[in-house]
C-alpha cells in the first residue's frame, strides 16, 4: 500500500508513508495534537510535519485548527482500514534489538510465506531484525512451518493476547532505537497490505 504519490513538481518528500502512518496512528490514539507534539511523537522536523499535515489536510483525512490537528470521520475510517495498528509485543528469543515495535496486519498470514521478505524489509528501513507470526487453521505459527502453539505455548499465549486472530500476520520489529523500529514496522506492513 502506497500513501505517498511522486509529484513531478515540487521537492522531493522527506519522509516516507511509514512517517504518515505514525501521524495517523498518533492522532487516531490521542486525538487532537498540536505540531509540536507530532514532532517529538514521531521524530522528523517541523517541515516535514507540516508538509505531511498538508497533504493530509488536502485528502480531507484531518481537520486543521488552533488547538491543533484530529482526523476527520472520513481519515479515521480511511486509517481503520489498513488493517494494521500498533501492539505491545516483545520478545527477544524471537527478534534482535533492544526496542522493540509490533503490528497485527489483519488477513494477509496467507502472504506470508518464509517471513525473509518481511525482515529484508524491515532491516532496509533501518531495523536490526523482525520475525513474522501468523495464524492459520486456529495455530499461531512460526512461519511457515513452526506450531507456535506446541513448541512455545507461552509466547504463542502472548501473541493471541496482543490481539493476533485467524489470517491475521504479527510482525515483531526490533533495532537499538525506538523510533527506528517504529518506522520499519509501519513500512513492513503498509507494504503487506
Amino acid at each position: 500500500m502506497e500513501l505517498i504519490v511522486e509529484s513531478s513538481s515540487g521537492p522531493a518528500s522527506r519522509y516516507s508513508d511509514a512517517y504518515l502512518f505514525m501521524v495517523l496512528d498518533s492522532l487516531h490514539r490521542n486525538g487532537c495534537m498540536s505540531r509540536k507534539a507530532l514532532v517529538d511523537d514521531i521524530g522528523l522536523g517541523e517541515g516535514s510535519v507540516r508538509s505531511m499535515l498538508n497533504v493530509l489536510k488536502s485528502w480531507r483525512w484531518i481537520y486543521v485548527n488552533r488547538a491543533g490537528s484530529s482526523l476527520t470521520e472520513f481519515g479515521k475510517a480511511s486509517f481503520e482500514g489498513f488493517g494494521i495498528r500498533y501492539v505491545d509485543f516483545c520478545d527477544h528469543k524471537y527478534v534482535l534489538g533492544s526496542c522493540q515495535q509490533a503490528v497485527v496486519v489483519e488477513g494477509v498470514a496467507s502472504k506470508v510465506t518464509n517471513g525473509m521478505a518481511q525482515r529484508d524489509l524491515a532491516v532496509m528501513n533501518g531495523a536490526t531484525g523482525a520475525s513474522v507470526f501468523v495464524m492459520r487453521g486456529g495455530k499461531v505459527l512460526f512461519p511457515t512451518i513452526w506450531d507456535m502453539d506446541e513448541g512455545d505455548p507461552e509466547v504463542a499465549g502472548r501473541i493471541r493476547a496482543a490481539g493476533l486472530k485467524e489470517g491475521d500476520a504479527l510482525v515483531v520489529v526490533g533495532s537499538d532505537d525506538s523510533l527506528k523500529s517504529r518506522v520499519a514496522a509501519a513500512a513492513v506492513g503498509l507494504a503487506m497490505r
